[in-house]
């Protein structure tokens, strides 16, 4: 059996090249990556996909957690804090009193639903 690089794996990777100031080799990976190195404030591959901007038109939201604690700007879920998921331009930013887990959390559960029912066509 012979086994190929995946086609659309190796599109994204030409198009995020193509769409940054990132060099190839910049990218090269110095050992095999984790989960927690792909999280990583000192991501390579996480820096260079933020210099890629939001196609305009595209609508975003956010859903963030604060602990319950409500004080952003200066909160956190726990692990990660509110300047690292706010997003300037998000069409609605919603804070939910929850730690990591804010997916589960019934709040953000409604906000994700009311979203998609937005923009169901």
């Amino acid at each position: 059996m012979i086994i190929r690089e995946a086609t659309l794996s190796s599109q994204a990777s030409q198009e995020m090249l193509r769409l940054t100031r990132i060099e190839n080799a910049e990218l090269k990976p110095m050992r095999r990556s984790n989960s927690v190195d792909s999280l990583s404030p000192k991501s390579r591959l996480l820096n260079a996909m933020n210099t890629i901007p939001i196609t305009p038109g595209v609508p975003y939201n956010t859903i963030i957690g604060d602990r319950g604690r409500g004080d952003s700007p200066n909160s956190s879920d726990g692990v990660v804090p509110y300047w690292s998921s706010h997003m300037n331009g998000a069409e609605s930013e919603h804070i939910v009193p929850s730690r990591h887990g804010a997916h589960q959390d019934p709040q953000a559960i409604a906000e994700v639903l009311r979203i998609l029912k937005a923009n169901a066509r």
